[in-house]
């Protein structure tokens, strides 16, 4: 059985959370770390590690449909948080179960790609040079 820790502070909400979710993946009680990741999800929003943690999840249970979905969600997060390489990487893991969303990854590494600037590539050149 789920059990949700009393309400107190934000962060030691989410603390309790995560230990009771430890607790249930120790366990191999799946269903109620589902129920927690969607709990702490609610909570911190804005962050990838929870949907891709979950989708990790969902994927070893052999529900492809919902961690491609929750996939997709990690990958948005982390893109829209600059870090575009875990995105990618996030991709791949995706693409492992769903081939067809390989526009996707074109386009996390167009992104990429578009973030460097060429004077980065010139001052990497020089500093190659001098060091010669």
């Amino acid at each position: 059985m789920l059990v949700v820790p009393p309400m107190r502070r934000r962060s030691t909400i989410t603390n309790d959370l995560r230990a009771e979710l430890s607790k249930a993946l120790r366990a191999e009680r799946f269903s109620d770390a589902l129920a927690l990741y969607e709990l702490i999800e609610k909570r911190k929003p804005e962050e990838p590690r929870w949907p891709r943690r979950r989708a990790d999840l969902l994927h070893r249970m052999g529900r492809e449909d919902a961690a491609v979905a929750a996939y997709e969600q990690a990958i948005a997060l982390y893109a829209a948080k600059g870090f575009i390489e875990r995105a990618i990487a996030t991709a791949k893991v995706m693409l492992s179960i769903d081939p067809t969303k390989m526009a996707l990854l074109y386009r996390l590494e167009d992104e990429a790609a578009s973030q460097l600037h060429p004077s980065m590539l010139v001052t990497t050149h020089a500093n190659v040079h001098h060091r010669h």
